[in-house]
């Protein structure tokens, strides 16, 4: 729970983003080590359209009681709840925190290597898996608008949700631990960098105070990857050659018919960026990407091909299942054929049943189609796979004493020139997906399943014979 508390706190500050002037022009990239598999960032200032005017806006809007407002609504709405009184108060917390991150936030990603983790997650390296070796590593790292908002709002946030933290400053860093150490945040007066495992926050903070210079933005991959994106892209992505290697590994592994090959000569990375423009007077999002042309189809083909391997078991099952309900559905309209070929019989024969042992050839006058006396699942050449209750034999429905649940015409395990019996006669296990169905003396229709079958009902006299014992 503790660890789970210290991942909403992430989220909920990162949530928390406000559009306002940045104190540092430093790329956030910089402060991510150069080995990173994938890197995100957001600008919320080129996003929004952000400027002066609307700084100042904002700024009047955030000095307002709205927040106060809010929270006095939440409670009143959440009176006599207190779980949700308390993500009230979480949230609360989060909207008083807010302006303290500045406009850009970014996330660095290290994954686990995939074959590996495919390797634990089958338990082929015996034992049961590690969880926190199959976690990918994950470094935040964000301008800080005003950090002693900041300081303030984790420092509440963290106190309400129970969190065990340790606060440390050195040369001009302030440092908080959480999580029993798994969780680290570091800051300075304009950045901050929260990372798992907490080294990564470390190697962030190394980057700021110049302790460290190499970082991702030095990286000669991610520098060709984003060289044709936009140097104004509000969001963009990156993925590097050694990420798009493992997706491509997986991807062979789980469909070996793909042999999608990796680029020998060259790695490449990919990067995706998405720029806010001025078109016609309106706001448009257009999107750039970049990549070899042909690895990329190739990471394209071998991501349907991985995407085909693991869905088509489950397409094909789904469209078995469409495909024998369409059948039932029809099976089900056939036997409603023969009841009001029935109710015809019925008309002429003075509310009489027909004789069990000939009952096909009595309805055969009522029924325009050949196949109707045949369920469409019936494989074999027999002319009817319907039964009839050999019960109902020459009796009048008035005699039924129980005309919803007593079965007139039923699936047959033995299909013929004139199929007929009772209960035992059923076939199984059913011929349809929900069940075999049944046509009733009231004239409905129902599907019933192996273990449905003792709801139905077979003797027209069975009610008041049970209540004559009864008595």
């Amino acid at each position: 729970m503790r660890y789970l508390g210290c991942a909403v706190l992430t989220i909920l500050l990162v949530s928390a983003v406000a559009c306002g002037a940045s104190a540092a022009e430093r790329p956030l990239a910089s402060l991510v080590p150069a080995d990173a598999a994938s890197y995100v960032e957001l600008n919320t200032d080129r996003m929004l359209g952000r400027t002066p005017e609307t700084a100042a806006l904002g700024d009047a809007f955030g000095r307002m009681k709205s927040p106060a407002m809010i929270q006095q609504a939440w409670a009143e709405l959440t009176a006599g709840d207190e779980e949700a009184a308390k993500v009230g108060e979480v949230l609360g917390m989060a909207t008083r925190g807010l302006g303290a991150l500045g406009p850009r936030v970014a996330w660095a990603m290290w994954s686990p290597d995939l074959q590996s983790l495919m390797g634990m997650m089958s338990g082929g390296q015996g034992g049961a898996p590690d969880v926190m070796k199959m976690m990918p590593k994950v470094l935040l790292v964000a301008d800080v608008r005003d950090a002693a908002k900041l300081d303030a709002a984790i420092a509440e946030l963290a106190s309400e949700a129970k969190l065990e933290s340790r606060v440390t400053e050195s040369g001009g860093t302030k440092t908080i631990t959480f999580a029993d150490g798994m969780v680290e945040l570091v800051r300075g007066d304009n950045w901050m960098a929260v990372g798992f495992p907490p080294e990564l926050a470390r190697k962030a903070a190394d980057r700021a105070t110049g302790a460290v210079t190499d970082s991702l933005l030095d990286s000669a991959d991610y520098k060709k990857a984003m060289q044709r994106l936009p140097a104004d892209a509000a969001y963009t992505v990156y993925a590097s050659p050694a990420s798009m290697r493992q997706f491509l590994a997986l991807a062979n592994a789980m469909a070996p018919t793909a042999g999608i090959a990796f680029p020998a000569d060259e790695p490449f990375g990919g990067a995706v960026g998405v720029r806010v423009e001025e078109v016609g007077g309106r706001k448009m999002a257009t999107v750039y990407y970049t990549a070899d042309l042909d690895s990329y189809v190739s990471m394209l083909d071998a991501s349907l091909a991985f995407e085909v391997t693991l869905l088509k078991p489950i397409l094909q099952q789904q469209r078995e299942q469409a495909r024998r309900q369409a059948l039932s559905d029809d099976c089900a309209n056939r036997l409603n054929a023969l009841l009001e070929a029935m109710d015809s019989y019925l008309e002429d024969h003075e509310n009489r049943y027909p004789s069990a042992e000939s009952w096909v050839a009595a309805l055969r006058p009522y029924v325009e189609d050949e196949n109707g006396f045949k369920c469409p699942e019936e494989t074999s050449d027999r002319f009817c796979s319907y039964g009839m209750n050999a019960a109902l034999s020459g009796a009048s429905p008035d005699d039924v004493a129980d005309p919803a649940s007593t079965v007139l015409f039923y699936e047959t395990a033995h299909p013929g020139e004139n199929p007929s019996g009772g209960a035992d006669d059923v076939v199984t296990p059913p011929r349809h997906v929900d069940g075999n169905n049944f046509a009733f003396v009231d004239g409905g229709i129902g599907a019933y399943g192996d273990e449905d079958k003792g709801e139905l009902t077979w003797s027209p006299e069975a009610d008041e014979a049970a209540g004559e014992e009864a008595g």
